[in-house]
């Protein structure tokens, strides 16, 4: 062959190359692209689990579990397209203005504000069962509640022994331990088991002037009302404690084993099994959730409420009690994503602190303190006439 017919020959395969190029190219783009609107899809799934009851359709609830991770997948798409130049990264700019709410309470981003010299301490705190009702000489969580200096305590998974023979924590020693620094107490215990209790508590440095529980079904979940009177004004404190997932530890062995071992199969069967788990627990906190915020919206006095929800804040549990009467601490003044609940693969905030327009919140703090599974949270609170 000629030098000639060799140039024409390579002249004639280049825009072959480039055509063959063009069209892989096109099927990558249309490829992302599609993934892209999978993800959007996604995103509004989970994000309308703040409005539809798991009751009439669960598939939402569990969209809203994996909420933040979904939220990061678009944002990937979104830098990705910016980066190509492809007007497509508008399709996840736009998505993410519409859940703009759900974003806003899930990764809240406040600086420091100076904190009101009239204000208060509360916390809440899943105590985990004192860690199993460890005695009282060598239980940290006992003592760290003794020490945190709150005015007022709410404890979720409050319980002690009642089996004299043994050394395990005693209610008169939970007591003792707290009552220089909390005078005024109020205990619901819901569930009694073989010398195991199981339930929820508050203690106040301030005088409780009324105990309310609010009834709803569930075998060891319970919420009450305590009636104080802080600065004169009579305030509701609300302890929360809802209904669980019920996991156990083979659960999570389950979950973690896919982590490492990842195939369909396996994810069939334990998103099947987990499923009968977690569908049942969800409708139960729907109608619990139900019941918390009509007693908030005819309560007559301010509000402060605690507890663990054992749900996000893109769940229809939290936006039922949370509503149009009461704001969240944490997207008030907290930082970040703040997890409250402290097992590597399950880093959820399930444990919240709201209040009604009469007071405004300050200095969220989650101490990753792990005595329990779940990590104490406080802020301070103070009168919206103090801001």
């Amino acid at each position: 062959m000629s030098l000639f017919q060799r140039k024409k020959s390579d002249s004639s395969s280049a825009p072959a190359k480039r055509s063959s190029f063009s069209i892989i190219s096109v099927i990558l783009n249309h490829t992302i692209l599609l993934a892209n609107i999978v993800a959007i899809a996604c995103l509004f799934c989970a994000d309308s689990a703040r409005t539809i009851s798991p009751d009439k359709f669960l598939l939402p609830s569990y969209f809203g579990l994996a909420f933040p991770a979904i939220v990061l997948v678009v944002i990937g798409f979104l830098l990705f397209w910016i980066a190509r130049l492809k007007w497509y990264f508008l399709l996840s700019l736009i998505s993410l203005f519409l859940c703009y709410d759900s974003i806003a309470e899930t990764f809240p981003f406040n600086s420091a504000k100076e904190v009101p010299a009239k204000s208060i301490k509360i916390m809440s705190y899943n105590v985990h069962l004192f860690d199993f009702y460890t005695p009282k000489s060598k239980n940290k969580v006992l003592k760290y509640i003794a020490e945190s200096d709150a005015d007022i305590i709410c404890l979720q998974e409050f319980g002690y022994s009642t089996n004299k023979e043994k050394e395990f924590l005693k209610k008169d020693e939970i007591l003792e331990m707290l009552q220089s620094k909390y005078p005024y107490h109020h205990i619901n215990i819901k569930s009694l088991e073989a010398h195991r209790t199981f339930g929820v508590a508050t203690f106040s440095k301030f005088p409780i002037k009324k105990k309310l529980f609010i009834k709803y079904e569930s075998k060891f979940n319970s919420s009450i009302i305590s009636e104080i009177k802080i600065w004169g004004t009579h305030v509701k404190i609300f302890n929360c404690h809802l209904e669980s997932n019920k996991l156990t530890e083979n659960d999570k062995t389950l979950i973690k084993e896919l982590k490492n071992n990842f195939d369909n199969s396996k994810v069939n069967e334990a998103a099947e099994h987990l499923s009968r788990k977690l569908g049942p627990s969800y409708r139960l906190r729907a109608k619990q959730a139900e019941l918390i915020a009509a007693e908030i919206k005819k309560s007559e006095y301010p509000i402060l409420l605690c507890g663990d929800f054992n749900d996000v804040p893109v769940s229809y549990a939290y936006n039922t009690i949370k509503g149009e009467k009461l704001s969240d601490a944490f997207s008030e003044c907290g930082y970040g994503y703040g997890h409250t609940f402290n097992e590597k693969l399950f880093r959820f905030r399930i444990d919240h602190i709201m209040h009604s327009d009469e007071f405004r919140a300050y200095d969220f703090f989650i101490d990753h303190e792990t005595y329990s599974d779940h990590y104490p949270i406080t802020c301070r609170i103070a009168g919206k006439e103090q801001q």
